[in-house]
């Protein structure tokens, strides 16, 4: 059982030890996480941004999908742009007067 004491103890005191050292050099350590020679971003360089979606992209993509069922359906196609071009003035508010369009 003296033995068993002695490890115990000695263990906690170790523990202790590099816990205090990980204490002390902690803050160096958050400060250089993401630097190095394998850092995508380098000091002085600015963050990148990733790009949202402008309203345009996603109504381009809304009658892209619409045209692709069309076909699927064997309907016509559409022209995608003048599509796109339609879609953004209801959107805006442009076809107000037609019943059932524009803002409300």
């Amino acid at each position: 059982m003296n033995t068993f004491g002695i490890v115990v103890f000695a263990v906690v005191a170790a523990a202790l030890v590099v816990g205090v050292v990980s204490l002390v050099g902690r803050e160096r350590a958050y400060e250089q996480i993401g630097r190095g020679r394998f850092a995508l971003d380098r000091e002085g360089a600015p963050p990148r941004q990733p790009r949202e979606p402008s309203i345009e992209d996603e109504v381009r993509m809304l009658v892209a999908t619409r045209n692709a069922r069309r076909l699927r359906n064997g309907e016509p196609a559409l022209d995608v742009e003048a599509e796109v071009a339609r879609e953004l003035r209801e959107l805006s508010g442009g076809d107000a007067d037609r019943p059932g369009h524009g803002v409300v």
